[in-house]
């Protein structure tokens, strides 16, 4: 029996922001299917705001373009009459990604401001990392306790990370993970890149076991991003070395790393900072941390706290992250610049992203120099790359970066930023304006391959 008029449909229940875009993402159709469209649009208007204002706004919030996943994948839970009008009337979903902060609100790849919070996160949840459509989620009990799983917010799938608890379940305020990676799937090998010399990198099997490598060893406490390329982990330092770890499993599934091979090395020159010397004995690197400036801090608190991060080893790794005042600049105070590294796997090739980043005091930081590599393991160097990028488009963040074929409004040959949303062309060297200012160290990129409904 149809219910009386005066029933609210299941639509009145969500919240008014996501009305207005699932309007905003209704077809202007002109062809016969126009009067089920205008149908489907007037009754959701019915459950927006009277006040003309508020309606404005609540419409403002959704001007910029949308991805029809996520909408989607919330409005499906309370109106299943919304999949066939979506099959029958969306057009094909967009490959662009969506951005998700640490605390799990979303944007859109052109917007300034956060959209709305992932519904199927926990209230007390943080997001450390990405990759494709997985997230890898922090959790944190009332006693400081650390909990890891990965999480897909498109099917509400969630992997217990249990292998991690006994390792960085409890740590220091100075500790964070840095990357989680997958290989393929959540029952593949996952890499977790820490800021901890005893465990800079851990390779987790969920539900098999986990690998670690010797405390404070060489190549791992150097390397400062990561890719997978086939079976193989590979890993660059901030002097350029390349490294390919190679990875088996035994009997019951646990991963081992079974070898290491330098492929590409340094260049022999003076470096400001520690790097990784031809066989360099175990212990090395904590030697030469002794003699860095904070272990010889005259400050008794700073002090206190160097010995506290020795003690654990949290943040006895340093960020890959070169700065300095430009001096070019003729005003005071002087712009900020640092250069960061990006690695990644695009078409089979591994890619290094180097970017010059300027900071000024007063107005929106801008990315004023980028530089693409390609590793050539044969002749064992990096080879600038300056002929685009295969119809590809890069999407850059610390947390994960991804290559994905250029199609519909994903520029071809263009690199993506996701603090700024600079958008840079490799062919014509030119570079889009910046349009947000979001802090890179706690933003990464969320994909989706279909539209799900």
């Amino acid at each position: 029996m149809a219910p009386p008029p005066s029933t609210a449909p299941p639509w009145s229940e969500l919240p008014r922001e996501l009305l207005c875009l699932i309007i905003d993402r209704l077809p202007q159709s002109s062809d016969g299917r126009g009067g089920l469209i205008s149908a489907i649009r007037s009754q959701f208007l019915k459950f927006l705001p009277s006040d003309t204002a508020h309606r404005a706004h609540l419409r403002g919030m959704c001007k910029a373009r949308h991805s029809a996943s996520i909408d989607c994948a919330r409005f499906r839970a309370v109106c299943r009459s919304w999949k066939a009008a979506v099959s029958e009337h969306v057009a094909t979903p967009r490959w662009i990604p969506w951005i998700v902060l640490s605390d799990g609100y979303l944007l859109t790849l052109d917007g300034a401001d956060p959209l709305y919070r992932l519904p199927s996160l926990p209230e007390d949840a943080t997001c450390i990392g990405s990759t494709d459509e997985w997230l890898a989620v922090d959790l944190i009990n009332s006693r400081r306790r650390h909990r890891y799983f990965l999480h897909n917010p498109f099917t509400r799938t969630t992997v217990p990370l249990r292998e991690l608890s006994g390792i960085i379940g409890k740590v220091s305020k100075f500790f964070e993970v840095r990357k989680v990676l997958l290989r393929s799937t959540p029952d593949d090998i996952v890499a977790i890149m820490t800021n901890n010399w005893n465990y800079p990198i851990i390779l987790v099997r969920p539900g098999k076991g986990m690998w670690l490598p010797k405390p404070r060893s060489p190549p791992y406490v150097y390397i400062i991003d990561i890719a997978f390329l086939g079976d193989k982990l590979y890993g660059i330092t901030q002097a350029l070395d390349l490294v390919s770890l190679r990875i088996a499993f035994d009997i019951n599934g646990m991963p081992s790393v079974t070898g290491i091979d330098r492929l590409i090395k340094h260049p022999s020159m003076d470096y400001d900072f520690h790097v990784w010397s031809d066989n360099e004995e175990d212990g090395e690197y904590e030697r030469k941390r002794a003699m860095d400036a904070e272990a010889n801090e005259e400050d008794e608190d700073k002090r206190a706290v160097y010995k506290l991060r020795r003690r654990t080893g949290d943040s006895m790794i340093f960020k890959a992250l070169e700065w300095w005042d430009d001096d070019e600049v003729p005003h005071e105070p002087k712009d900020f610049v640092t250069v960061s590294w990006h690695f990644l796997e695009s078409c089979g090739k591994l890619l290094m992203v180097r970017r010059h980043l300027q900071i000024p005091e007063y107005s929106m930081k801008f990315t004023r120099k980028v530089e693409v590599f390609e590793a050539n393991v044969s002749g064992g160097e990096w080879v600038p790359v300056t002929s685009g990028l295969d119809d590809q488009a890069i999407f850059i963040s610390k947390r994960f970066c991804k290559s994905i074929p250029a199609r519909n409004e994903v520029e071809r040959d263009a690199i993506y930023f996701v603090d700024t949303g600079e958008i840079f062309n490799t062919r014509s060297q030119t570079m889009s304006r910046p349009m947000r200012e979001i802090d890179h160290e706690l933003s990464t990129w969320l994909f989706s391959s279909e539209l799900v409904v």
